[in-house]
């Protein structure tokens, strides 16, 4: 899942402690953009982010029958939405990955 986290780090570029936007591709730092002067660190993070995605793909079953042991009906209830979004969500890490390289 692609995901964007905020945090304050120290800025290579402008030298303060700012707000940062962190964009994750998987469990992959793509990109950090200071939101003070706007510096951005892009990382190309391709062939990692595929040996990546084989991995959760492949762990994805044993994940899903752990979470359906231990929370059957919560795994049950969330199954139709997940399924709905999950292409959505994979398609997004995607752009930004292969989209980060342009940068």
């Amino acid at each position: 899942m692609s995901a964007v986290e905020n945090a304050v780090l120290l800025c290579q570029s402008c030298g303060e402690e700012t707000d940062h936007r962190l964009a994750y591709a998987g469990r992959l730092l793509v990109v950090t953009e200071c939101r003070h002067c706007g510096h951005t660190i892009v990382r190309d993070v391709r062939a990692r982010y595929l040996a990546d995605l084989k991995q959760r793909v492949a762990t994805k079953p044993v994940r899903m029958l752990r979470r359906f042991v231990r929370h059957p009906v919560g795994f049950t209830s969330s199954l139709p939405r997940t399924t709905m979004r999950k292409p959505s969500e994979l398609l997004d890490e995607v752009r930004l990955v292969w989209g980060s390289r342009r940068a």
